[in-house]
C-alpha cells in the first residue's frame, strides 16, 4: 500500500506508521493537506501492517492552524463547500481504524488543536502551546472537538478570547494526557505505540470502534453495545491465542506482524 504524498509523510515500522505533517513553516493547512490527512488516516485502517499511528508535526510546530488566506475571499457558499471537507478530513481521522497516539511536538493552535482532539492519546512536548484564535481571523471553529476534552468553561475561554495556554494548563484541563520534557516526545509515544500494537489486532480495532460509538450513547447502550464487540472478538483466533498465552504465562504470537 502506497502513500504517495507530499505534505503528510508515513513511515511504517514493527506495525507502527508514524505519520508526520511536514509543510514549512509552520505546518499550516490547507485544501491539498485536508486531501492527504484524509487519504493517510483511511489508508491506515485498511493497511494490514499497521496496528497504531503516532501523529506529530514536523520542525518546532504540531499544526500552525488553517491557511489564512483560504478565507480571505471566502463567501457563503465557498465557506459551506470548505468546510464540509474539512469535516471529512476529521472524520477519517476519528474513525480511521487503529488507535493514534498525538506527539505534541509545539504549537496546536486551532486546526491543530482540532487534529490533536482526534488522536485517541495526546502526549505533549513542555514546549506544547494550544489555542483556538479563530475569533481573530474572522472564522469560527474547533469548539465542540475541544469540548469532548476540556469540557465547557475552558473551550468557552479559549474560544472568545483566543489565548494560549501552555502544556501543563492543557494536562489540566484534560486536553492532553500526558506531558514530557521535549527530547523524550517521540520515544514516549512510540512506546504507547509499540505496546498498543503487541495487542490482538482485531480486538485493539474493535475496542476503538467500541469506544467511538460509545461516546454518544447512554451507559447502558454503550455497554449493550461492548457486550456485541465482545462476542465478536470471541470468534477470532486471537483471542483463542490471548487466553491460551495469559494461562501458559508467555507472550502471545499474533499473525502478520508489520
Amino acid at each position: 500500500m502506497e502513500y504517495e504524498n507530499h505534505f503528510v509523510k508515513v513511515d511504517i515500522d514493527r506495525s507502527v506508521a508514524l505519520v508526520t505533517l511536514d509543510r514549512p513553516k509552520a505546518n499550516a493547512v490547507n485544501m491539498a493537506v485536508y486531501d492527504e490527512l484524509r487519504r493517510t488516516f483511511h489508508l491506515l485502517g485498511k493497511d494490514e501492517r499497521v496496528r497504531s499511528a503516532v501523529f506529530t508535526g514536523a520542525g518546532k510546530v504540531f499544526c500552525g492552524g488553517n491557511e489564512v488566506t483560504d478565507f480571505v475571499d471566502l463567501d457563503f457558499e465557498g465557506a459551506t463547500e470548505y468546510l464540509a471537507h474539512v469535516r471529512l478530513t476529521f472524520n477519517a481521522m476519528y474513525d480511521c481504524a487503529v488507535p493514534i497516539i498525538g506527539a505534541i511536538n509545539g504549537g496546536a493552535v486551532g486546526t491543530g488543536i482540532v487534529l490533536a482532539t482526534l488522536c485517541d492519546v495526546r502526549i505533549a512536548s513542555e514546549r506544547a502551546v494550544f489555542a483556538l484564535p479563530e475569533i481573530d481571523v474572522g472564522v469560527l471553529g474547533g469548539g465542540r472537538h475541544v469540548m469532548r476534552l476540556a469540557g465547557q468553561g475552558m473551550t468557552r475561554m479559549m474560544m472568545y478570547t483566543g489565548r494560549r495556554i501552555d502544556a501543563d494548563e492543557a494536562l489540566r484541563a484534560r486536553i492532553v494526557d500526558r506531558v514530557v520534557p521535549h527530547d523524550e516526545l517521540m520515544s514516549a509515544a512510540i512506546e504507547l505505540a509499540g505496546e498498543i500494537a503487541e495487542k490482538s489486532p482485531p480486538a485493539i480495532r474493535l475496542a476503538k470502534q467500541g469506544l467511538n460509538r460509545c461516546e454518544t450513547m447512554s451507559l447502558k447502550e454503550g455497554y449493550e453495545f461492548e457486550c456485541t464487540l465482545t462476542a465478536a472478538v470471541r470468534q477470532t483466533e486471537e483471542a483463542s491465542e490471548g487466553a491460551l498465552a495469559f494461562l501458559e504465562k508467555r507472550r502471545p504470537s499474533y499473525a502478520n506482524r508489520g
